[in-house]
């Protein structure tokens, strides 16, 4: 598959600093974040080989919607080890609606090691409850951050309504 991105599209797969600042200037308003979950959970295969986290062991885990009051853009999950939650980085295990980025990229300065563009679908990535069509294709960015503590994985899948499908 090939396809053609617009500027605005390609800035928001591939932005290096918060993400949320730059869906902010395209909105031209802060977005809308909704926390779905926040908590200990089981984590999948894939997500304990990116961060070593051994079997069985749950990790800290958030998933977020944002967008604009009407349409959500981005659906994120978060995977932080209990390792990493250590010192003043203890505090990613409670944001509930405040926007990573600016934790992340300001007192914590994580650096970006990684990160990953693919087009998956819905039913891939446990993304049925959006009610988004199991042929729609959508981009998933995966970032993973190194802490003074350790790493955490961010999984930002942007959502049919995003501007990046325009």
């Amino acid at each position: 598959m090939s396809f053609l991105l617009k500027a605005n599209s390609l800035a928001l797969l591939t932005e290096q600093d918060s993400l949320t600042e730059l869906m902010k200037s395209l909105m031209g308003s802060a977005p809308k974040l909704d926390c779905l979950f926040e908590g200990r959970a089981k984590v999948s295969r894939d997500e304990r080989q990116l961060l070593d986290i051994p079997a069985r062991q749950m990790a800290h885990v958030r998933e977020i919607t944002m967008g604009t009051s009407q349409n959500m853009w981005l659906f994120a999950r978060t995977v932080i080890p209990k390792e990493t939650l250590a010192r003043e980085a203890h505090r990613l295990s409670r944001m509930r609606k405040v926007p990573l980025g600016k934790v992340l990229f300001g007192q914590l300065k994580a650096q970006r090691i990684q990160m990953r563009l693919d087009l998956v679908f819905a039913d891939e990535v446990n993304l049925q409850h959006f009610d988004i069509s199991a042929d729609f294709p959508l981009w998933q960015r995966r970032s993973i951050f190194q802490l003074n503590t350790g790493r955490l994985l961010i999984s930002e899948i942007f959502l049919p309504n995003c501007p990046v499908y325009e």
